[in-house]
């Protein structure tokens, strides 16, 4: 079996990956720029990545902010020859690494890029839709933040609001401002109505690489905290405010741990080009913060077996069998309804 060495391995995430990788037998790295670490790294410096990272091994990235990452890993990989498990969750760094896929095709290393909620999850969600040709696809984060209120998260969100963001709207990327824009929406027991907030997501990119006839992708969030929801609009619209927040994320985090939501739910709705729209969701409680890391964890493991065949830039609805996810995330007690 290959090496799995899991960048940001002593973070939220990062910690979440290395506990399923060992509660399955396999003795996962964990590299860090913090001492705790197996390895120590910087994915930031190349000097560092060659020290740390050889051929040949496979690499689940958690290290977020995404929004403030270079492509420093990705050429290292090129570099090197390993293969790159992340779970972005920004659009400008995914667009990015779609920029180089000639390179990651050629050199023949594997690069799954957004391997997590968005877009691995949402393309099982559109397959198992069962819309043939999909035109619209909506998604609704309604976390259960009392288990993942985390300061990457955190800092993830804040990029978003009250910032230019670009959805996919008509087969362009559009401009917009993040959070301004709201809607209602009615999800599965217990959660109920949310007040979803417009944010961003690499879905808008990855989405339609899959399924051409994909014209629109909107991404919403509500924060399922107390009084958040509210905060994050004033924000948006006048930056002393936004200032303060981002003064203020460690107690806001606190706060969201303790009068937070203890069930989160990801929610999908998919319109065909015959109008038809399906919904499906995914509902889950004290775990449901591992669904964000679980696709990377599947795609990992089987390349570290060797048995994911794909190479190059690999388009999210091939990073791990859609079944195979629904009963992985099963077993973690996130149910889709």
């Amino acid at each position: 079996m290959k090496r799995i060495v899991v960048l940001g391995g002593t973070g939220f995430f990062g910690a979440a990956a290395v506990a399923l990788l060992r509660t399955e037998g396999i003795a996962a790295v964990t590299a860090s720029r913090r001492a705790a670490a197996d390895v120590q790294v910087d994915v930031e410096e190349p000097d560092s990545l060659r020290a740390a990272l050889r051929e040949g091994d496979v690499v689940i990235d958690t290290v977020g902010p995404f929004q403030e990452r270079s492509t420093a890993l990705v050429e290292a990989a090129l570099e090197i020859g390993f293969d790159v498990v992340d779970i972005a969750d920004s659009l400008a760094y995914v667009t990015r690494l779609y920029a180089l896929r000639e390179r990651i095709d050629a050199r023949g290393i594997r690069v799954l890029t957004a391997c997590s909620s968005l877009s691995a999850v949402s393309a099982a969600m559109v397959s198992f839709s069962g819309v043939e040709e999909p035109v619209r696809v909506t998604e609704v984060l309604a976390p259960a933040t009392r288990y993942t209120a985390n300061p990457g998260s955190g800092r993830s969100l804040l990029r978003s609001i009250g910032r230019p963001i670009r959805v996919l709207r008509e087969g362009r990327l559009a401009t917009e401002t993040g959070w301004r824009t709201s809607r209602s929406f009615r999800l599965p027991s217990p959660i109920g109505a949310v007040r979803g907030h417009l944010c961003e997501s690499p879905d808008a990119v990855t989405l339609p690489e899959v399924w051409p006839s994909v014209r629109t992708v909107t991404f919403y969030v509500d924060s399922r905290v107390p009084g958040f929801n509210a905060i994050f609009s004033l924000a948006a619209r006048w930056r002393p405010v936004r200032e303060l927040v981002s003064v203020l994320q460690p107690a806001g985090l606190a706060v969201g741990r303790l009068l937070g939501s203890p069930v989160g739910c990801l929610a999908f709705e998919i319109e065909g080009a015959d109008g038809r729209v399906a919904r499906c969701a995914l509902v889950g409680g004290e775990r449901g913060y591992l669904t964000p890391i679980a696709p990377a964890v599947l795609a990992a493991r089987s390349i570290a077996e060797g048995q994911f065949e794909a190479r190059g830039l690999v388009t999210p609805d091939r990073h791990v069998e859609p079944g195979s996810l629904l009963d992985y995330l099963s077993s973690l007690g996130i149910q889709r309804v």
